[in-house]
């Protein structure tokens, strides 16, 4: 089988895509993973002893890119392609109709519609034989913009619970961000895209500081918007209150460093970065959008707002905030909760989904 991940960063879908990389290969298959030269996924998917077909993918209408891909399926007998990226998908499905190869497939990690356009007939057509959905948030969506409910089918995403058992002590990280020993931490963890709405975190910290006046505010991520948003934090009189990391290698223990896990977005396919804070024992405060509502149980394991809410977003990090007791029982039941999220089930899980259409 051949995967494709067009992606030149390190974000939660090719942390998927090296996973089910992994597991697939560990599982038997003869697993081949075309990405980026010189891309962080390359160089980890080496590193994890996978086979890595670089080829330079400048975007979904690269024709070269296509017919180099239709090449390598040739070459090495592809019998399965699936892709991981939007860019992908076009250059997958080029590539494949190309060498003659139908076993198509697609993991959509997007809540956005589908464009009824004549491309988007085909690419989402019959010829891909299904769509491994993270969430049933997206999976709803693709119902709703007329896709066939038997190629659609749910696959969450999935993280490794074992990695968590070795995170280490975060008191390293908080002296080398400057975070005053007693000073509650609130994070997000996301890349500065306009959908996470990093905006609407920031005016939620403005109003949270003046109820927790010690509070220190994390935003863990790389993006196009950081310029806008440190501009934002400062006029919003945060200079102090909000750390930007930037892209870290040591998110895990980041988080750990974590009182409250914040996700502030308005469109959202799951979140891992979720999974990761459940998995670690912090409570939630997210937003009740896309698949968040399937793994945030809003009461349990954290507390749910309606996007584009500051004032709400605020209020809901004020209460944990300054309730320890309710703090901890979440992020007790958080831990349980993210059992049902292994990486290991969603291998299984698309295993299953390939055997179905074989």
């Amino acid at each position: 089988m051949l995967h494709i991940n067009t992606a030149h960063t390190w974000r939660g879908g090719e942390q998927q895509t090296l996973w089910l990389c992994r597991g697939l290969q560990q599982r038997g298959h003869r697993v081949l993973l075309a990405c980026p030269p010189a891309s962080p996924l390359m160089d980890r998917a080496r590193q994890a002893g996978l086979f890595v077909c670089p080829v330079k993918m400048r975007g979904e209408w690269d024709l070269p890119a296509a017919w180099a891909l239709a090449g390598i399926i040739a070459r090495e007998r592809i019998e399965l392609v699936h892709f991981h990226t939007a860019h992908a998908h076009t250059l997958g499905m080029l590539a494949a109709q190309r060498a003659g190869v139908p076993l198509r497939f697609l993991t959509r990690r997007v809540d956005f519609h589908i464009h009824g356009h004549l491309l988007n007939r085909w690419k989402y057509g019959p010829a891909l034989k299904a769509i491994l959905a993270i969430s049933e948030g997206i999976r709803r969506v693709l119902l709703e913009d007329g896709l066939d409910p038997e190629r659609v089918i749910t696959v969450p995403s999935g993280i490794d619970l074992e990695q968590l058992r070795t995170v280490g002590d975060p008191a390293p990280r908080r002296h080398e961000l400057g975070i005053p020993p007693k000073a509650p931490v609130i994070g997000m963890v996301a890349a500065l895209a306009p959908h996470k709405d990093h905006r609407t975190f920031l005016r939620a910290a403005a109003k949270v500081k003046k109820a927790l006046p010690d509070v220190r505010f994390l935003i863990v991520g790389e993006g196009r918007l950081e310029a806008e948003l440190k501009d934002l934090s400062g006029s919003l009189g945060l200079s102090r209150e909000v750390i930007f990391t930037g892209f870290r290698e040591d998110v895990l223990e980041l988080i750990k460093l974590f009182d409250v896990f914040v996700l502030s977005s308005y469109l959202e396919g799951m979140g891992t970065s979720l999974l990761d804070a459940m998995g670690l024992g912090k409570p939630i405060v997210a937003t009740r959008t896309g698949g968040i509502p399937e793994v945030v149980r809003e009461g349990e394991n954290g507390l749910l707002v309606p996007a584009r809410e500051p004032e709400m977003l605020a209020e809901a990090i004020v209460r944990l905030g300054r309730d320890d007791q309710l703090r901890h029982r979440m992020g007790a039941r958080g831990k349980e909760v993210v059992k049902n999220f292994s990486v290991r089930r969603t291998i299984e899980r698309t295993e299953e989904v390939y055997s179905r259409f074989l």
